[in-house]
């Protein structure tokens, strides 16, 4: 992947899954940690694991260095597997969100630092299996922003997903037609938003193709709020969803970002003299900007 995708990887994904340092159970009653990490190789969306089911996710488990909580001292694999046991007995919980896991039932985290690491090793692995099907044989000559909402999709979906009319459009790189068909349910949730970035993204990997600019470079559209939300993200204007609603934290934001620059405060993303700050911050970080 681009340098440039790996760097933009956890600006794109903390807004959508959350940073969660404990052990908990996802919409479908998967374990999960860390920014939408799945330790959990159940078969079945909300069953109990198999034996052999059990050992794997355990497995998946002991590859985070996980820490008692208050004494901060490394876990046994007895209690990495105990605490795994407990949130999966759980599923009752899953529908409520990560915060119904969280201390005292769990007793364990890993740090922020882990969770990074975590996050990148897995990114990795999904792409060197991502790449090995006939139809993303080419994916290290894709615009950004192509591989960004392809990786998004199989972090996700798992990098295997079967998506006949998706594969057959980024085979020969139609980038519109991709847009079309990367939409993935249960549409619900973040993931309402996962679908609406991976289209803004393709679309926007078609206009950096057709007109022939860097396509190792993310490219963000500061024409409508998404684009202004992600690059608010970008330059570390957060806490903020990047959901496309120009809501009042949307606006605080903005309002931030003016104060820092000394424009006027008037927290609206379209304000011309904004949008032209922030394409010019973007674009000395080695951004794309349309929409200026």
């Amino acid at each position: 992947m681009h340098q440039s995708v790996r760097d933009y990887w956890i600006t794109f994904n903390d807004p959508l899954e959350g940073r969660v340092n404990f052990m908990y159970l996802d919409v479908k009653g998967y374990v999960s940690t860390g920014i939408g990490n799945k330790i959990d190789q159940t078969e079945r969306d909300n069953s109990s694991p198999t034996e052999g089911e059990r050992t794997a996710s355990l497995a998946a488990a002991s590859r985070l260095r996980w820490l008692v909580n208050d004494a901060n001292t490394e876990a046994t694999p007895e209690e990495v597997a105990n605490e795994w046991d407990t949130v999966k007995s759980h599923m009752e919980l899953a529908p409520l969100g990560h915060l119904s896991f969280q201390p005292p039932l769990t007793r364990l985290h890993v740090d922020d630092d882990e969770i990074d690491r975590h996050v990148f090793e897995k990114l990795d692995e999904m792409e060197g299996v991502l790449t090995t099907r006939p139809e993303f044989g080419d994916f290290a000559s894709w615009p950004a922003n192509a591989q960004l909402a392809t990786l998004s999709m199989c972090w996700a979906l798992g990098p295997k997903f079967p998506f006949p009319k998706f594969q057959g459009h980024v085979a020969s790189r139609n980038w519109v037609g991709a847009a079309d068909e990367c939409h993935f349910t249960p549409d619900v949730g973040t993931i309402i938003i996962r679908n609406k970035l991976d289209r803004a993204h393709l679309l926007l990997a078609d206009k950096v193709e057709v007109q022939g600019l860097p396509t190792e470079q993310i490219a963000l559209d500061l024409s409508d709020v998404f684009g202004v939300q992600g690059a608010l993200l970008t330059l570390g204007f957060k806490p903020l969803a990047q959901d496309g609603a120009d809501g009042p934290r949307t606006r605080g934001k903005v309002t931030e970002f003016q104060s820092a620059n000394g424009l006027a405060q008037n927290g609206a993303f379209n304000d011309p003299d904004t949008v032209s700050g922030l394409a010019s911050q973007l674009s000395g970080l080695g951004f794309t900007v349309f929409g200026v």
